[in-house]
């Protein structure tokens, strides 16, 4: 199964868990406008420099994210990310556990959603290339553990029950299924 661009997955992702998406192609599309393909570091430091543009808040969703220009780093990353595949430019998103970066392929530096351009060969983890649906993934985790966190189940198991229909590994879908079913129980 193909990917599709990490705008376009978000975007669903959003409006499925009811956020309104209306102006976000286009705020995309400003971001991206600042952008332009060039050798890797170039394209680093112009990922980087976008980040530094985003504040730090709650936002995890797409919309939400562009909207206050401002969200969690996982967010934020994927907001870059989504800028920058419009834009031509050759950068992706490369992950561990939750953690979410920006790399080029021809580079070993990556850039933090905070803007800091670092060597990802010091970090001490295996970085892996994540896809547009494992960037989901990782967003609706991380709101399916902030709504069960907060006590907004339904959201939790709303998050919970779209991971199910993305195109994951067995293992990470059988751990997500087992996560779907408890929330589903805690709702009785």
């Amino acid at each position: 199964m193909s990917c599709p661009a990490h705008a376009e997955l978000a975007l669903a992702v959003a409006y499925d868990l009811g956020c309104a998406i209306e102006g976000s192609d286009a705020l995309v599309g400003e971001l991206a406008a600042g952008l332009a393909p060039g050798d890797a570091y170039g394209e680093l430091q112009a990922v980087r420099a976008l980040c530094e543009t985003f504040g730090r808040g709650p936002a995890l969703l797409l919309p939400d994210v562009l909207r206050a220009r401002a969200g969690d780093p996982a967010g934020v990353a994927m907001a870059v990310a989504a800028a920058a595949q419009r834009a031509g430019l050759s950068i992706d998103v490369v992950g561990h556990g939750d953690t979410l970066l920006l790399a080029h392929p021809d580079a070993p530096m990556v850039v933090e959603p905070s803007g800091r351009l670092l060597d990802g060969r010091t970090l001490g983890v295996d970085l892996e290339w994540q896809c547009a649906h494992e960037t989901a993934a990782t967003i609706l985790d991380r709101i399916a553990e902030r709504g069960e966190r907060t006590g907004d189940l339904a959201l939790a198991t709303a998050a919970r029950a779209l991971t199910l229909t993305l195109p994951l590994e067995d293992d990470s879908r059988d751990y997500r299924v087992r996560e779907h079913a408890r929330l589903l129980s805690r709702l009785n």
